[in-house]
């Protein structure tokens, strides 16, 4: 373990998210000296750093931390400690502990790109610690999930229990709806959508019918990414697994053209790509009346906890699941002194609703208090708002929100209608695939730079795309986007072959 904390890592953003790449480790050969440990050092009082996102009070994590330890101490002579950061600074403190000394023994990534973690030696696998220290959870996983984080037949990660699939659609204030007087239930596309955001325009002069979120619009399609970077299948409702550029495609280009023409009519807010305000706030504030958005079962009541509107949703693209929808996962740093306790804990969280409940919603009466016990439904206690909480609950952020309780306003049964979003998904013919990027790094980098240039600005509607989808084009060309595509398919032909 010495020699991988001597390490000094470059860490270097490759797209928008958590993809990170730097100077590599040899993770298996610390696999193997951590698991000879492993049993000789377990009785020995140990603390399991933790590091997750959202807002919370250094005190107040103190305080969460202490009553976690209670549980953790008892049956592991284990202590833990949270630290949590916004999401605004997550990632940078991500880099920053990984890049130190540091001792970190569990951290949250999202939309990560695992076999860039890997490859850089930031995470450790845990293939085997997961029989002696972590057999619940390897149990209550299913094997499609271990296989989008297993590489080399090594498994480096949790998934996190949460909705694992996702579908898209349009997510508006049900008052301002409402007022129209159109049939908005009858809106399938986002073709469809145009009528009614003329409607809003119309009533509501001072008000953007559609507003980004942090400068981007989700698109309102199903491709595979097959992990991040260039190179998709264009639609996981096909059985095709041709490995293709999708900016290139007429789908792409014609949603463009298509939000290129509502920003033109005012139907989108102007500067749209630079803002850098989230959407939620947008709408909460009476400024906007409508975004494009995932869906879930809860997805309103989600919005509404943060806008503070009645908000309504329609369904536009249906629930699909991939290697990326898997894409929240509990990692083991190559920080952590003793990984076999880290998964130790990981399990327990997992499993434990008493343990997951203190992570996950704080302490009763403090941050918390039952409206409804025998369903196990919270709210805030008296005085204490979203706004104002000294530990912020995001259910979705941790290993397992379905042994959470449920926040009001949600449906009790929430986290069955999760299950069964997961259960009726769309599942794509690449799903578990593992997209190793080491050989194209340069290219991949390259590329990244292009669709940042370009990619948001699109899909916000502030550029013609007739005009600039060529030159989008041509510049990944440059960039290398070819050769990235050819490196995928034949990984993914590999795949295929090995998983018949």
């Amino acid at each position: 373990m010495n020699k991988k904390k001597a390490m000094t890592f470059l860490l270097v953003s490759v797209m928008a998210g958590s993809m990170l790449a730097g100077c590599g480790s040899d993770a298996s050969s610390a696999q193997g000296s951590s698991s000879k440990s492993a049993e000789s050092s377990n009785n020995d009082s140990y603390t399991v750093k933790i590091l997750a996102p959202g807002d919370a009070s250094t005190d107040d994590c103190a305080k969460i931390s202490e009553a976690a330890s209670k549980i953790t101490e008892e049956k592991f002579n284990t202590k833990i400690e949270v630290t949590r950061v916004g999401f605004g600074s997550y990632d940078q403190q991500v880099n920053l502990t990984l890049a130190s000394s540091e001792k970190l023994d569990l951290m949250y990534e999202y939309c990560g790109n695992v076999t860039s973690a890997i490859s850089s030696g930031q995470i450790l696998p845990i293939t085997d610690y997961l029989d002696s220290y972590g057999s619940d959870m390897k149990s209550e996983i299913s094997e499609s999930d271990w296989k989008c984080v297993t590489f080399n037949g090594n498994i480096y990660g949790v998934p996190s229990n949460k909705e694992k699939a996702t579908g898209w659609g349009f997510a508006m204030n049900k008052e301002m709806a409402d007022a129209t007087g159109i049939d908005y239930s009858s809106i399938k596309t986002e073709e469809e959508l145009e009528p009614l955001l003329e409607k809003v325009k119309e009533m509501y002069p001072d008000v953007y019918p559609i507003v980004s979120h942090v400068g981007s619009m989700s698109l309102m399609t199903n491709p595979d990414d097959l992990g991040g970077d260039i190179g998709s299948l264009e639609s996981v409702s096909s059985d095709s697994t041709e490995v293709i550029n999708y900016y290139a495609t007429d789908k792409y280009m014609n949603e463009m053209k298509l939000r290129y023409d509502w920003a033109q009519k005012g139907l989108i807010m102007p500067d749209a790509s630079t803002s850098t305000e989230m959407a939620n706030s947008l709408i909460g504030s009476g400024k906007g009346f409508g975004r494009f958005t995932n869906t879930k079962p809860g997805i309103e009541q989600e919005i509404e906890k943060e806008s503070g509107k009645e908000i309504v949703v329609l369904n536009l693209v249906e629930p699909y699941t991939t290697t990326t929808r898997v894409d929240i996962v509990w990692y083991v740093p190559h920080n952590s002194d003793k990984p076999e306790r880290a998964v130790q804990v990981l399990n327990e969280i997992y499993t434990n609703p008493d343990l997951a409940n203190i992570l996950i919603n704080g302490l009763e009466g403090t941050h918390y208090e039952f409206t409804d016990k025998d369903n196990g439904v919270i709210n805030y206690p008296d005085g204490v708002t979203a706004s104002n909480t000294g530990y912020t609950s995001l259910p979705w952020a941790w290993p397992n929100e379905a042994i959470s309780y449920v926040w009001e306003g949600n449906d009790p049964d929430i986290w069955d209608q999760t299950q069964e979003f997961n259960n009726n998904a769309v599942v794509s013919p690449a799903k578990g695939f593992a997209w190793d990027n080491t050989n194209v790094q340069n290219e991949v980098t390259a590329c990244a730079n292009v669709t940042a240039k370009y990619g948001p600005a699109l899909q916000c509607g502030s550029l013609d795309p007739e005009t600039t989808i060529p030159k989008f084009l041509d510049e990944l060309k440059a960039a290398g986007a070819d050769t990235i595509i050819a490196e995928k398919q034949r990984q993914l032909d590999d795949w295929l072959e090995a998983n018949k």
